[in-house]
């Protein structure tokens, strides 16, 4: 979980990574997809990712 965090906040547009998708009705919330857990998190800059702020981490059934 915590390479797949790294290369999300490397990229310059997080919807390109294959993991990551947009919450429906969460503005600016996205979740990472890795294997069965699932990270909650949302970029924080502008343009780029500065900050990836990541609100929880856990199994998919728990995680949202």
């Amino acid at each position: 979980m915590i390479a797949a965090l790294e290369d999300v906040a490397a990229l310059d547009d997080i919807n390109t990574h294959p993991g990551v998708r947009k919450l429906t009705n969460q503005d600016g919330w996205y979740r990472l997809r890795v294997g069965v857990y699932r990270a909650i998190l949302k970029p924080r800059g502008d343009g780029e990712v500065e900050v990836l702020f990541v609100d929880s981490i856990g199994p998919r059934g728990d995680a949202y």
